[in-house]
């Protein structure tokens, strides 16, 4: 029985390409084909998420203490430092969107005066 390098190569062909396809994610993507983030996502000061959210600063750092929104502590004496992933502040911020319908009441002529 002889080895023939020829037979095996189509094989190995779809073997190489169904590997590239597991390796390679979708255009955007930012997973592995785990399910993994491919690069770890920074932190953000309070000004940067602030900024996302569009709150004070100093109103979102207050929000961190309370333990309200999703926050890391980096203490350094007694003055602690917030540190924020913006895809928790997004996903906070979501389930706090309060879109249930309200009916609306129609105002007479008279009361608009």
């Amino acid at each position: 029985m002889s080895f023939d390098l020829q037979d095996r190569v189509p094989q190995l062909v779809k073997t190489q390409k169904a590997a590239e396809t597991l390796r390679c994610s979708p255009a955007g993507s930012t997973h592995d084909q785990w399910g993994f983030p491919s690069q770890p996502e920074p932190y953000v000061d309070a000004k940067e998420g602030a900024a996302f959210l569009r709150l004070h600063p100093k109103t979102l750092m207050r929000l961190a203490r309370e333990g309200i929104v999703p926050a890391y502590s980096f203490s350094e004496g007694s003055r602690r430092h917030w540190r924020f992933l913006i895809s928790e502040l997004d996903k906070w911020m979501k389930s706090k969107v309060n879109s249930s319908p309200h009916p609306v009441r129609s105002v007479s002529p008279e009361r608009r005066k």
